[in-house]
């Protein structure tokens, strides 16, 4: 019982997606160019998308890459719209390339290495939602918990769900129905969901994904070019939700408000593997493809949850408190699993315009890839070093329901450059599609970019920016009896990057 008391699958299938619709991040130049880099090579960023493109180096390279961002979100919840915003900065990449000489008589012109990290997504953001509800209550959640596990003894609502019911309940927020000979014979939510129900929810989110990455290039005479990238990655989401529910009336109905304020900390370690081909079958042309297997994550989540009841004196009682934390003796509850990121499979083209062996001679080039993300083969798995009851089953339902829920998406980029002696101008333009099953909702994302180089005595200088305007559905809540709202998210983001380098 202490060992139930203290886990709570809280899984979903959008947590796959988060974690999975991921850009490759990089440096300035690259997302410049929409991230079309899968053909171009010759750039950092082709350690981590395709790493064929290291053997275009012929000199060692260090770049560093910091990145502000300024987001924007809209929602439309129950026919309710609101803004909110969140800035901040981060560290989208850094690295090193090493190139080394080959053996011209064996054909191999040089070999290339490179270390480094890179950010391929940024889970900081903030939104906003209010509505007027008459049709559910997200206190009925904790009706079906109770309902659902065929709870009939009190002491058992009261102690067996810390991170749900048994705070509703503790706090009045759901009271027992009583027979004639006072035995219960089910639960009740004090919300008046007739009458309508002022319902808001602010969720902050900050964290990330953070990969570091060891590379191999070997260039064939110049005619083909072979990569390897063994990537351990380091995730972090967390997240604070705080959803809160008022009496539109005003009448003293033995309601005021409710408020539950929800915690997650997710921590993860995984590991990668990325391989990638460059061919060029004529001076100016090169194609590029590249594979990205899943990477596999080791994945803690901590958690806690709070409710704060106004139910005018109800049961004699004013405001009432509680956390799971009075429940399990001041410890966060913590539940550990595994996660796999699914495959990525990339195929790009690139066009050089003047090509010359000397960089210095060259007046740009155009490229373009279509990347292909089986979203649906995400998976949750339980870790062998815990073992909790349900725990398989649970994270087989949700596996299911990530199959039926969203499909596989492709990623369309494409952008160029154009060179002016020691200056560059870029643009370039990146669209995910949408990944729901379901009509009339849409995740998909477009990115719009521009940039300019600076390059000259081998230091140089990139500034980039990017504006990305992604939509999505949030669930407040979900209900298997009752009817629960979507709210449709809107986000406009602007991403400013620079990196700055030199080459030795």
């Amino acid at each position: 019982m202490l060992l139930f008391s203290t886990t709570l699958f809280s899984q979903e299938s959008a947590d796959a997606i988060r974690y999975s619709m991921t850009d490759h991040g990089g440096t300035a130049r690259s997302r410049a160019i929409g991230g079309a880099v899968t053909a171009l090579g010759g750039d950092l960023s082709a350690a981590f998308v395709n790493p064929a493109g290291l053997g275009l180096y012929k000199t060692g390279e260090v770049s560093f890459s910091p990145s502000l961002f300024l987001n924007r979100s809209k929602t439309d919840y129950l026919n309710t719209s609101n803004k909110e915003k969140k800035n901040g900065y981060d560290y989208n990449n850094f690295g090193v390339v090493l190139p080394k000489d080959g053996s011209y008589n064996g054909r191999w012109s040089n070999f290339t290495f490179s270390i480094g990290m890179v950010s391929p997504v940024n889970f900081s953001n903030k939104v906003f939602l209010s509505g007027t509800n008459n049709q559910s209550s997200f206190s009925e959640k904790y009706l079906e918990e109770l309902v659902k596990n065929k709870v009939t003894d009190p002491n058992k609502a009261a102690t067996n769900f810390p991170y749900g019911s048994s705070l509703a309940f503790n706090t009045y927020l759901i009271d027992t129905l009583l027979n004639p000979n006072n035995t219960i014979k089910g639960y009740k939510t004090l919300a008046p969901i007739s009458s309508g129900l002022l319902q808001q929810n602010t969720v902050t989110t900050n964290g990330g994904i953070r990969d570091f990455y060891m590379s191999a290039s070997a260039n064939y005479s110049d005619k083909i070019y072979f990569g390897g990238t063994i990537v351990f990655s380091k995730l972090t989401y967390e997240r604070n939700s705080v959803f809160r529910e008022s009496d539109i009336t005003k009448k003293i109905n033995n309601f005021n408000y409710f408020e539950s304020e929800d915690y997650l900390y997710t921590s993860g370690v995984g590991v990668g593997l990325k391989l990638g081909m460059i061919v060029r079958p004529i001076k100016d042309y090169r194609i590029g493809i590249a594979y990205h297997s899943p990477t596999v994550y080791s994945m803690i989540d901590n958690y806690s949850a709070k409710i704060t009841t106004d139910l005018e004196g109800y049961m004699g009682n004013g405001v009432l408190k509680q956390s799971s934390l009075d429940l399990n003796s001041g410890s966060m509850g913590q539940y550990q699993y595994n996660f796999s990121r699914p495959s990525k499979l990339l195929l790009g083209m690139c066009y050089t315009l003047n090509s010359d062996a000397d960089v210095k001679n060259q007046k740009g080039f155009i490229s373009a890839d279509i990347e292909y993300d089986n979203y649906r083969n995400a998976k949750f798995s339980p870790s062998v070093n815990a073992s909790y009851n349900n725990g398989g089953a649970y994270l087989n339902e949700v596996n299911t329901n990530l199959k039926s829920q969203y499909k596989s998406g492709l990623n369309v980029r494409l952008g160029g450059e154009l060179k002016f002696n020691i200056l560059m101008a870029r643009m370039g333009f990146n669209y995910m599609t949408n990944t729901f099953t379901s009509s009339g909702i849409s995740n998909k994302r477009m990115n719009i970019s521009t940039g300019l180089g600076y390059r000259n005595k081998g230091y140089f200088v990139d500034l980039t920016y990017i504006y990305q305007i992604w939509n999505d559905a949030y669930f407040p809540y979900r209900l298997e009896q009752a009817y629960f709202a979507p709210s449709y998210l809107k986000n406009g983001s602007s991403n400013i990057i620079m990196t700055i380098g030199f080459k030795f």
